[in-house]
């Protein structure tokens, strides 16, 4: 027997006792936090704007204004965000379905230089499809019709919208080169990266950042399917509040349908 076996047997022995396991939920929960894990926090505190800053140093000396997509914008937080870190030099694509929320977008985005605002969704390909949300401006918005009762919520009001595809509307707007493509769509994420492909197999792509969760769980979508998609281009990590881990390596474990911030970054 080994000694990595030899201890985990006996340490099984002495804690796997029904008594204890409120004890190993609680120090399990704040682990996963220590691991971008389930800790859904403010940019500022989950290692977002870390990220974004790091972004910048990184994209600093670019001949040209640094191009970012920042899908699933909302009311446009995360695009005042990229205005504080890279002032006047990016062309910020923003994209909103909701009719409502969208109003609020362009209210809060009126004085942002280089924005480029579009009252559409982004999918594997250029449709229409039905927008379930419980309630104007909600954060919750998704194509699927996710059961949130646990939270007292439910996602009972319905919008017809339109979906484009990256490719489509980089192919119609002439748009050569995409930074960073941000995806915060509440499941949608891999149907994006799939209607992006053209994109990505050319390396006209050189960051995704994308969120996986519950949401995912709800888009019947899988770590291994993000994975198997992205891995043979792109290097993926996730973020910390304090940098970034890389993830090495496909295991079933990454198949945590907790709330996470990937970061894919183009191989060389």
């Amino acid at each position: 027997m080994s000694i990595k076996k030899a201890a985990a047997d006996l340490y099984t022995s002495i804690a796997s006792r029904p008594a204890l396991q409120s004890l190993h939920a609680a120090v399990l929960k704040f682990t996963l936090y220590a691991m971008g894990i389930g800790y859904s926090e403010h940019s500022d505190r989950n290692g977002e704007r870390r990220w974004l800053n790091e972004l910048h140093r990184r994209l600093t000396g670019l001949s040209r204004r640094a191009v970012i997509f920042d899908v699933g914008a909302n009311v446009g937080d995360y695009a005042r965000e990229v205005s504080e870190v890279f002032g006047a030099q990016v062309e910020l694509h923003c994209f909103e379905p909701s009719k409502a929320t969208f109003e609020e977008l362009t209210r809060r985005t009126a004085t942002i230089e280089g924005v480029v605002l579009n009252r559409l969704g982004v999918g594997s390909t250029t449709t229409t499809a039905t927008l379930y949300t419980d309630g104007d401006g909600s954060t919750l918005a998704s194509l699927y019709p996710r059961d949130l009762e646990r939270f007292d919520r439910t996602m009972d009001q319905t919008e017809s919208i339109e979906l484009v595809s990256v490719d489509d509307y980089c192919r119609t707007r002439s748009i050569e080169h995409i930074d960073l493509l941000k995806l915060d769509i509440e499941g949608n994420e891999f149907e994006a990266l799939r209607g992006a492909a053209k994109m990505i197999d050319e390396g006209r792509i050189d960051f995704i950042q994308l969120e996986f969760g519950a949401t995912t769980l709800a888009a019947r979508v899988s770590f291994h399917d993000l994975w198997t998609l992205l891995s043979p281009k792109f290097e993926l990590y996730r973020i910390l509040k304090r940098g970034l881990h890389p993830i090495r390596r496909y295991e079933e474990v990454c198949e945590l349908f907790m709330y996470q911030n990937l970061v894919a970054i183009r191989r060389k």
